[in-house]
């Protein structure tokens, strides 16, 4: 037998990553810590047999308590997340909503790893080596081709989220999605999609006045041109974009208009207290824009 000289960690890697998403989307661990309970507290004399005789009960009762729960709105104790879980977190809104500074705050409570979608595509574009994706994102700028300079930056995202500071810590990303064709590829196109979606709602006129009011940065994007473009994408892509995750389970609606600290301990409240559930609701399996 043959083995290759050069061993591809990347596709091993993603394998890892995806299986790890499997586990958890189906709740494998969770299957197994009650069926283990159960045994230790009454052991069986063939623990294949009992396995097979009881998994699907175990299983069933599971999702059964969290869909119940999920579609009930309830909250509890029970619900509560295991301490090792990994949360990957996309914080969507348009300017002024608090995205930024609720990444800060959302980071320091679980070590997250903050990704900004903006920020990676500028310096993956004008860094030192230059990838296909770098290329890409450079080609789809130059064209104004929107299609392009989405698919890139999706494609810079994806990869960076298979890195292992990623997949060892969590993430919160933002500036990505803008439009429900990037949301539909990072739910079902990424093999790390994120297990929650928080969206903070507040209506446009509120959002320029935090967007003026806050204290001025030397930085290109702070100029009412752009806040006027970012605000224009925003209400041309948000009923498209709101359809779809309105049928996905992993979205949590915000009222972002409150006041910070309130905004941050209802997040924090919503994703720990809240069943998780992943994937579409009952009855939708596809979503047409």
């Amino acid at each position: 037998m043959s083995f290759p000289l050069k061993f591809d960690k990347s596709v091993l890697q993603e394998f890892g990553a995806g299986f790890m998403v499997y586990v958890e989307k189906h709740k494998l661990l969770d299957v197994i810590s009650r069926a283990l309970a159960e045994i230790s507290l009454q052991p069986p004399e063939d623990i294949r047999y009992w396995l097979g005789a009881n998994i699907r009960r175990i299983a069933q009762g599971i999702y059964a308590k969290a869909l119940d729960a999920f579609y009930r709105g309830e909250q509890g104790e029970g619900f509560q997340l295991r301490k090792n879980f990994y949360h990957r977190i996309v914080l969507h809104g348009r300017p002024g909503s608090g995205r930024h500074s609720l990444a800060q705050e959302l980071s320091k409570r679980w070590n997250l790893l903050i990704l900004d979608a903006d920020v990676l595509a500028y310096h993956h574009i004008n860094g030192y080596q230059q990838d296909e994706y770098a290329k890409q994102l450079q080609l789809g700028i130059e064209r104004d081709c929107v299609y392009t300079r989405s698919e890139a930056i999706g494609n810079i995202i994806r990869k960076r989220l298979l890195q292992d500071d990623a997949l060892h810590r969590g993430w919160i990303l933002y500036n990505y999605p803008n439009n429900s064709c990037e949301a539909r590829e990072l739910f079902e196109g990424f093999t790390v999609p994120p297990n929650r979606f928080v969206f903070l709602q507040i209506d446009e006129r509120m959002a320029r006045m935090r967007v003026v009011t806050k204290p001025y940065a030397p930085d290109p994007q702070n100029n009412f041109i752009y806040l006027d473009r970012q605000m224009q994408q925003f209400r041309k892509s948000e009923p498209a974009l709101n359809a779809y995750l309105s049928h996905r389970r992993e979205v949590i609606y915000i009222d972002a208009t409150r006041c910070f600290e309130e905004v941050k301990c209802h997040i924090m409240s919503q994703l720990t207290k809240t069943p998780y559930m992943v994937g579409y609701k009952f009855g939708d399996v596809t979503v047409s824009d």
